[in-house]
């Protein structure tokens, strides 16, 4: 075979190998590009609809039949997706205002709460006071009124009541109790302390007044 055939042939592979490392190269440039793109308009999109249902500086006011006020406040609220009548709140405060009785403030790092029937779950953190008592726990369940069709499906539904619960601590001036409840009738404003499992005791140290 001739030099200049060899020369010829050289140069046409070169030429080849040259076009396929650019055709890669410049391809692969590209679908890097518009993956990153694809990647950065997601995450846009996502932060978008996360914050289409979030609430800020939220406040309910409500009543029962006896007149009392629930007011519940949160710095933020975002609203379920599954239930529109449903709100997770963050920092919230809740005040319950009595006519004749001492007032209950709550405190916890969030919330569960129904817009609609305003029944609240305080979870994280839970904190209650009234008057010189305070309450620390991890969950506090809040109902006001039943409707009255409810009521009717379920007579003995709970109602106008606070129940607090898991890891339940109660401190007044002299002595503290441990127990796994404790609940407030609303009506009544009465208190009952108790175990789940009724064997065990309710401990408290100090003097009991």
């Amino acid at each position: 075979m001739e030099k200049k055939t060899l020369i010829q042939i050289f140069i046409i592979l070169f030429l080849i190998f040259v076009s396929i490392f650019i055709y890669k190269f410049y391809y692969n440039q590209d679908d890097q590009k518009s993956s990153e793109v694809d990647t950065e308009e997601l995450l846009k999109n996502k932060t978008d609809n996360e914050g289409q249902n979030l609430i800020k500086d939220i406040k309910y006011i409500s009543n029962n039949s006896k007149g009392d006020i629930y007011e519940i406040i949160s710095d933020y609220g975002e609203t379920s997706l599954e239930n529109p009548n449903l709100m997770f709140l963050t920092n919230v405060t809740g005040n319950i205002f009595f006519e004749k009785k001492e007032n209950i403030k709550l405190i916890s790092d969030y919330a569960n709460f129904n817009t609609t029937t305003f029944e609240t779950t305080f979870l994280n953190n839970v904190k209650i006071f009234r008057g010189d008592e305070t309450i620390t726990s991890d969950q506090l369940y809040l109902i006001l009124d039943q409707d009255e069709e409810t009521l009717r499906k379920d007579p003995k539904i709970d109602q106008n009541l606070i129940r607090i619960s898991h890891n339940v601590l109660f401190e007044s001036p002299g002595y503290t109790l441990k127990a796994d409840i404790i609940e407030i009738d609303l009506i009544s404003k009465n208190m009952k302390i108790f175990m789940n499992n009724k064997t065990k005791k309710v401990t408290a140290t100090g003097e009991l007044k």
